[in-house]
């Protein structure tokens, strides 16, 4: 069922933009109106898809292929004014209708905002140095947006958590569309790194790591740790299988090697999950920074 969802979502997000691209490019356009329509609907349509499209599934550089074909497409299909009247034209059959781009319209810009308005959040954030090394990564689910963030979202102490993949070559998170073996992954076995000084609050060792789409509900953070930074605690969560190097008590140094990336706990596949909240309020998530950056879906980090 997972899986059958991921390849809905991931062939929806290059499809739909590609049609709407095809659709702007082979219009017949009946006025300079009829054109400038067609260009906000396919617009809305092409931004939702580019912000919270699951591009890493296939190749995250799809969506940078697909905003050029937009591009060129609405600057080619620019029509003159000229050659255009400025109000639509009445055919044989009447009055053109352009009912049901005004409603597709209005959806995509009402997704667009909740996934926009998922880039900002209130209160004061926690600058953390980033806790992964060594080659580029993705934010897979992040933000205040439960369009971007819907796992998490509906969790008070989890609404500014963010799940963090290692990208390959080709802008995939694995050598694979969703392979069977968890050395194919990217991100199984990357170094975690402490992302501030502080003491380590908790920890949980011992959690098999489970083959991908695989889950363990039972035990949904895994093998993780609780770190105590000033006012917040840091949760560092679905770590590797007895690589976790820190015990609790301990005072650990920003940057200090603590764990490696795993797959155990509520996780289809290996990623390293991070959230913060106020240690005096456990429901009352914090926003997470990194060098001053709000990471949010598909946002990506070379570090």
């Amino acid at each position: 069922m997972f899986l059958t969802l991921i390849i809905i979502l991931t062939f929806l997000t290059v499809a739909v933009p590609l049609l709407a691209t095809a659709w702007l490019w082979k219009g017949k356009y009946k006025s300079r109106i009829d054109w400038l329509l067609r260009v906000f609907v396919s617009t809305a349509v092409v931004v939702f898809f580019l912000l919270a499209g699951t591009w890493v599934f296939l190749s995250i550089w799809l969506k940078y292929i697909v905003k050029a074909l937009f591009v060129f497409a609405a600057i080619k299909k620019f029509p003159r004014l000229e050659d255009r009247k400025i109000f639509g034209k009445r055919d044989s059959k009447g009055k053109v209708s352009y009912n049901g781009r005004i409603a597709v319209l209005v959806i995509f810009l009402a997704l667009g905002f909740l996934v926009i308005k998922g880039r900002f959040f209130k209160g004061e954030t926690i600058d953390l140095s980033f806790p992964l090394k060594g080659g580029r990564f993705l934010v897979i689910q992040g933000g205040a947006s439960p369009i971007t963030n819907i796992f998490h979202n509906s969790d008070p102490s989890q609404k500014f958590a963010l799940d963090i993949v290692k990208l390959n070559a080709v802008g995939n998170r694995a050598n694979g569309f969703f392979p069977e073996e968890l050395s194919r992954y990217k991100a199984f076995g990357e170094v975690v790194y402490s992302p501030c000084s502080g003491v380590i609050a908790g920890v949980a060792d011992g959690l098999t790591d489970n083959k991908p789409r695989e889950v363990d509900k039972k035990n949904p953070a895994g093998n993780h740790i609780v770190i105590d930074c000033g006012d917040a605690r840091i949760l560092l969560a679905h770590l590797m299988n007895g690589s976790i190097t820190v015990k609790a008590g301990q005072f650990v140094k920003g940057s200090q090697v603590i764990a490696r990336v795993g797959n155990s706990g509520n996780t289809a596949e290996p990623h390293l999950h991070i959230q913060a909240w106020k240690i005096d309020k456990a429901d009352e998530a914090i926003p997470l920074t990194f060098g001053g950056e709000f990471l949010v879906m598909n946002s990506t980090f070379r570090n």
